[in-house]
């Protein structure tokens, strides 16, 4: 199998909250808009990020980033209002560290920094 792209989409019941949510987290606005029920975002060459106005059908709930410095971007968000953990130690990891959020409905979003 030799994967092209991979789409991580995520459901929300507001779509145009939930776009700019997630804009003010990823700290940018959305790459393209495909189609009007999705805003989507490159996160790297490969992976595509998509917030769907498609509430909890088929989509994931729950959003995982490893972040290249995790105190940076949680004082970012926490500077414009949005409410994240503390890190916590992600056990059997020399480093790892692993703080959560929710969006607007409720969607997990797992912060990660380290090793």
């Amino acid at each position: 199998m030799d994967v092209a792209n991979v789409f991580v989409s995520l459901g929300v019941e507001d779509h145009a909250a939930g776009c700019d949510w997630w804009s003010t987290v990823l700290g940018r606005r959305p790459d393209r808009r495909p189609m009007p029920s999705c805003c989507e975002w490159d996160l790297t060459d490969r992976v595509l990020f998509q917030v769907l106005d498609n509430p909890k059908k088929g989509a994931v709930d729950t959003v995982s980033l490893r972040l290249p410095d995790l105190e940076s971007e949680i004082e970012r968000l926490r500077a414009v209002g949005i409410a994240v953990g503390e890190p916590q130690a992600v056990p059997g990891f020399a480093t790892l560290r692993i703080a959560t959020l929710a969006d607007p409905d409720s969607n997990t979003l797992n912060l990660l920094g380290g090793e």
